[in-house]
């Protein structure tokens, strides 16, 4: 079987290179404050498309052989994915179907539509949109762009990871968000090859928490999703991203979903970036006093993304 390697990650980052933007990676002197360690926050959110997502999006469709790009490509999604998908099938020329959940973010079936996709709403969550993506392909033959369990997404995303270090070589600790763990997989593949001491945490929330309980089980079991302002965690995850975790994540930790809006208030105000749910746990996390850290440890904390139904804010606009 294939194995993931650094080097797979090393091919995205020159597959990417031109493609998309190098993120900001700066120093929260209020975080760092609260923490008493070295906080740096990792801004995806100012990524094209709004999220991380377009790094694994185009290294994989990059990878389609002709046949495969005239097919046209599928993808089922709660939004970032979906959106990166898009915009990477109209650089390259070819026809998208995205298949998302019906309760998905207003923001991201808008922007979705504005790429020119075919954006079909189907199913109560991720998994039901899978689903029905199936149905499509058995009628058109459209290729599927896996959303995470697939080692060139994860390869695409692991170039955050380089970023990283690249800026800050003696990072001590990464804070990245968990959905289907591609994101985690990816960026703590590269931090582990690049030194093995770097304590890699991986953050979910109190609802949105599949991977939390998969790692603690060491296998694949059923979690509920409530309804969850975290909606780019609310899914399932896969083998391929659980065995990547238990290799190389130290920790799950869990933020309060019930001050996920709270943190993205806050991060608004201090560090003046629109931040979505799936991107705050990080921040929440250290906020909500989730994880030690030595005084003074260089910790990195991936924002994954900012596409945000404002009116989830309540703010009197």
């Amino acid at each position: 079987m294939m194995m993931l390697s650094p080097a797979d990650i090393l091919k995205a980052k020159k597959i990417l290179d031109g493609v998309i933007y190098h993120t900001p990676l700066t120093c929260s002197q209020k975080l760092s404050k609260i923490s008493r360690a070295k906080i740096y926050l990792k801004w995806e959110n100012l990524q094209r498309t709004g999220s991380f997502k377009i790094r694994g999006a185009y290294n994989k469709i990059s990878s389609l052989t002709s046949e495969e790009r005239s097919k046209g490509v599928i993808t089922a999604s709660a939004g970032n994915h979906a959106l990166a998908v898009a915009l990477v099938a109209k650089i390259m020329n070819l026809s998208a179907i995205l298949v998302v959940p019906e309760n998905a973010p207003k923001i991201k079936v808008e922007l979705c539509r504005a790429l020119e996709a075919e954006v079909l709403l189907k199913g109560a969550n991720y998994d039901e949109s899978v689903t029905y993506c199936e149905k499509i392909i058995s009628e058109t033959g459209a290729t599927y762009v896996p959303s995470f369990e697939d080692y060139q997404i994860i390869s695409g995303q692991g170039t955050i990871g380089y970023e990283i270090l690249e800026e800050i070589p003696d990072i001590n600790v990464i804070l990245v968000p968990v959905g289907g763990g591609g994101l985690i997989s990816g960026i703590a593949l590269w931090a582990k090859t690049v030194n093995p001491q770097i304590r890699v945490v991986g953050v979910q929330s109190t609802a949105a928490y599949t991977m939390y309980e998969c790692f603690k089980a060491k296998k694949i079991v059923d979690v509920p999703v409530p309804p969850t302002i975290a909606d780019g965690l609310a899914g399932g995850i896969s083998q391929v991203t659980l065995d990547l975790a238990l290799k190389y994540v130290n920790e799950m930790v869990l933020a309060k979903e019930e001050e996920l809006k709270k943190a993205i208030l806050w991060v608004l105000k201090n560090e003046r970036q629109v931040v979505e749910g799936a991107g705050i746990v990080g921040p929440a996390a250290i906020l909500q006093n989730k994880i030690r850290f030595k005084p003074n440890e260089k910790v990195a904390v991936v924002v994954s993304g900012g596409n945000i139904d404002i009116e989830l804010l309540d703010l009197p606009l």
